[in-house]
């Protein structure tokens, strides 16, 4: 998601975000919630690459018969996805002591170091040294997952 773009992600994921496990699996002419689909996903976001809320998101494509995004929507950043990725950096901080070795070892879906930087980066340095603002969102969403990483509790209630 290019700078010129981003806009802070809403307070929670919309109704369409891939990350709201009823979505998951369910039928989509696009195929936004297929276990592919939801792998690519994922393999990015690891890695430390940002996702736009795709209804908010004009470039996005959509299936034949679908409205897109109008051309002057504010593409904002998808909350789902930045649940996701700041769990896995409370889990690094609580659960493995910000060991990225241990928490890797542990955590075979884990973000990557490069995916750790990058949201480390966002939380201290979030608007200068070419990143955005991240929102910080409530972990503890309801409904907001990816199976492979497990179900979410707080490392003080696991």
């Amino acid at each position: 998601m290019p700078d010129a773009h981003r806009h802070a992600a809403a307070e929670h994921p919309c109704r369409a975000c891939p990350w709201r496990l009823d979505n998951q699996g369910t039928r989509h002419p696009g195929g936004w919630y297929t276990q592919a689909n939801l792998r690519r996903l994922w393999a990015g976001l690891r890695r430390g690459e940002d996702m736009s809320c795709h209804p908010t998101d004009p470039r996005n494509p959509v299936p034949d018969g679908w409205r897109p995004a109008p051309p002057d929507s504010v593409t904002r950043e998808c909350a789902g996805s930045l649940i996701l990725k700041q769990r896995e950096v409370h889990l690094l901080q609580e659960r493995y002591g910000s060991d990225p070795k241990r928490y890797r070892r542990g955590r075979p879906f884990a973000l990557t170091t490069q995916g750790i930087v990058a949201v480390v980066n966002r939380v201290i340095f979030g608007g200068v040294l070419g990143t955005a603002p991240m929102t910080l969102c409530d972990l503890n969403e309801p409904g907001v997952g990816y199976p492979p990483l497990g179900t979410w509790k707080e490392p003080h209630d696991a």
